[in-house]
Parts: structure tokens; C-alpha cells; sequence
């Protein structure tokens, strides 16, 4: 072999082994181009989540705020809708109160309401009690004559021994309407049947009542 022949055959050793190391870089090229894409999506769809999750995140905390800030709005329009009708209902529980004195003015008719409140009261304690009965000091005279007639009453109403009632003149009302508060001789038994007791007892009777005709446009708006 000349050396001509033999410099041909180098040169295609050549070719040979740099087309094999061509194919080979292609490979590795490709392989590593291919890990690249891989990781890269990897990655991108990792932050895409993070960002997604960290987007739920907020929007939660936005959507809790929002509910929270809702719901003391709601709250506080409620409690001011309320305390406007207690306002309300106060003020017409006064209104009544005020009218009270008049009840005493008419004689006749306080003498009846005065006897109806003691036999009321009486009726409450046995037969054998000893009752004491407190008023105001302008109402002893009328308070004392109504006395026998209520322990009457009483009588004919049970069909026992009427309990014996004094007028306590030593501890008079004071502050009150008007009205009779009677109670054992021992003071542990107690019937307060004056007219302000009376009005609150009323007024906590009617109060649903109340409320229905002074505010039926909000009986279903809120709920208490």
C-alpha cells in the first residue's frame, strides 16, 4: 500500500470517527436539550400553581373580609333597628306612665281600682296570714275603707276566713303611682300591686304584642 492509498484510508478513518463523535453530540444535544424542556416545564407549571395557590390564598382572605365586614354591617344595622324600637316601646310605656295620675284623680273610680288591687293581693296569701298593707300616705283614708270590703270579697270568693289586714301607716309609700303593696306581718311574703308594677307587669305582657303594632314592617326584615 503507497502512500497515497494509505492517506485515503486515514481520511476516511477520519470522516468515519467524526461523523460518529457528530452523532453523538447530536445526541447528547438532543438529551439534553429534552431534560432542559422537561425542567423548564417542570418548573413553569410548579410557579403556575404556586401562583394559583397563592391567588386562592387571597382571594379566601378577601372573600372572609368581605363575609366578616358583611356580617357586622348586617349586626350593626340590626342592633340600631332594635335600639330604635326599644326607644320606641320605651317611650310608649312612658307615654302610658304619664297618664297614671290621672287614674287618681277621679275618686270614685280610684276607690274601685283600689279595692280590685287588695283583693287581688289578698287572694295571694292563706287565710290564716296577718297582712300589712302600704300606700301612699294620701291613699290611707281610702285604702283603710276598702279594707273590709276586699277581706269580704275574699270570703265570699274562697269560702274562707278573710286573712286580718292593717293599713302599715308607719312605712308609707314613697315614689310610687299609687296602688297597695301588701305583705306578711314579717315582711318575707310580699304582693306589690302598685299602679307603676302594675304598668310594667302590662307592658311586659303586651310587649309582642307592641311590637306588632309599632313596627309590622320589620317583624320579618330581622330576627331577634
Amino acid at each position: 500500500m503507497n502512500e497515497q492509498e494509505v492517506a485515503v484510508q486515514i481520511n476516511q478513518m477520519v470522516q468515519f470517527i467524526r461523523k460518529e463523535a457528530e452523532e453523538k453530540a447530536n445526541e447528547i444535544k438532543a438529551a439534553a436539550q429534552e431534560e432542559y424542556t422537561i425542567q423548564k416545564q417542570t418548573l413553569v407549571e410548579a410557579e403556575k400553581a404556586k401562583i394559583r395557590k397563592e391567588y386562592e390564598r387571597k382571594r379566601s382572605q378577601i372573600d372572609t373580609k368581605k363575609a366578616i365586614e358583611s356580617s357586622t354591617q348586617l349586626n350593626t344595622a340590626r342592633l340600631k333597628v332594635l335600639q330604635a324600637q326599644q326607644d320606641a316601646i320605651d317611650q310608649a310605656i312612658e307615654n302610658a306612665r304619664s297618664f297614671l295620675p290621672q287614674v287618681c284623680q277621679n275618686a270614685a273610680e280610684y276607690k274601685k281600682l283600689i279595692l280590685e288591687l287588695l283583693v287581688q293581693a289578698i287572694k295571694r296569701f292563706g287565710s290564716k296570714s296577718t297582712l300589712k298593707v302600704r300606700c301612699l300616705q294620701r291613699d290611707s283614708g281610702v285604702v283603710t275603707e276598702c279594707i273590709e270590703p276586699a277581706r269580704a270579697q275574699y270570703q265570699s270568693a274562697t269560702s274562707t276566713p278573710a286573712p286580718a289586714v292593717t293599713v302599715d301607716m308607719a312605712a308609707p309609700l314613697a315614689g310610687s303611682m299609687g296602688g297597695v303593696i301588701v305583705a306578711t306581718s314579717d315582711g318575707k311574703i310580699i304582693c306589690d300591686n302598685t299602679l307603676d308594677a302594675r304598668l310594667a307587669i302590662v307592658a311586659k305582657q303586651a310587649l309582642p304584642e307592641l311590637r306588632k303594632v309599632l313596627f309590622p314592617e320589620t317583624q320579618n326584615l330581622i330576627k331577634v
